[in-house]
């Protein structure tokens, strides 16, 4: 079970730095990326409420592990990453500073698959 939890954690802080990553380019632009392309993966997220469900992850997974409730979040996620998943592949060439960070949280969603 405590595996569960950390694994859930750990999923919602790199959701969290992943939103923290497309905002500081929209800022500051560092890898001068398409700020238009990267905008559109900003509305995505916000509109899949990443956020939220990164918040809800590490609150319900901070003391007692609930799988039903975990994997709900999980799933609700996984769409919108999937979205932004295929975004980026068919803009990769303005947007490959982006696979690094989808690559790990697809690979950590992967991790509450249902056997």
């Amino acid at each position: 079970m405590i595996v569960e939890m950390q694994k859930a954690i750990l999923l919602a802080e790199n959701i969290k730095g992943f939103l923290s990553f497309i905002n500081k380019n929209l800022d500051h632009n560092t890898f001068y990326m398409d700020q238009d392309k990267l905008h559109q993966i900003k509305l995505i997220a916000e509109d899949f409420k990443f956020h939220i469900l990164a918040d809800e992850l590490i609150r319900i997974n901070r003391f007692v592990w609930d799988p039903k409730y975990t994997h709900y979040l999980v799933d609700r996620f996984r769409r919108g990453l999937q979205i932004i998943d295929e975004f980026t592949e068919r803009n990769y060439h303005s947007l490959f500073m982006v696979t690094g960070r989808l690559y790990t949280l697809k690979n950590l969603t992967l991790s509450f698959s249902k056997i």
